[in-house]
């Protein structure tokens, strides 16, 4: 698989359940990435980082929720650098977001259980 594999297969999620929560579909797509970081790491964490990178209020956070949730320590200067740009105050997110980076943070820097 590649990053546009990856994303292509985020998209299904997304699509399929549009009609629902998106608390919902956020919670689809990490099972699919739970599935997909298997078969291709690679893939994943370049999808995930091409979603940080985004400036609007639905990828980059969707992304930082998997990282939350899936042990990817190679993203952790990707959160670093959304951390200081939130707290810049020069981009689109709120500063309540940081909560959620940290929570990231704080998982690719413990080994999991």
């Amino acid at each position: 698989m590649s990053k546009e594999e990856v994303l292509a297969a985020f998209e299904l999620d997304i699509q399929r359940v549009a009609p629902r929560m998106s608390e919902s579909t956020t919670e689809d797509i990490i099972k699919t990435a739970k599935k997909l970081i298997i078969k291709d790491r690679d893939g994943v964490i370049e999808a995930l980082r091409y979603w940080l990178r985004f400036r609007d209020d639905r990828h980059p956070l969707t992304a930082v929720y998997i990282i939350a949730d899936v042990y990817i320590p190679e993203l952790k200067p990707d959160l670093e650098r959304l951390r200081e740009e939130i707290e810049s105050g020069k981009e689109v997110f709120h500063s309540s977001y940081n909560c959620w980076v940290e929570k990231a943070l704080k998982n690719v820097n413990e080994k999991p259980k």
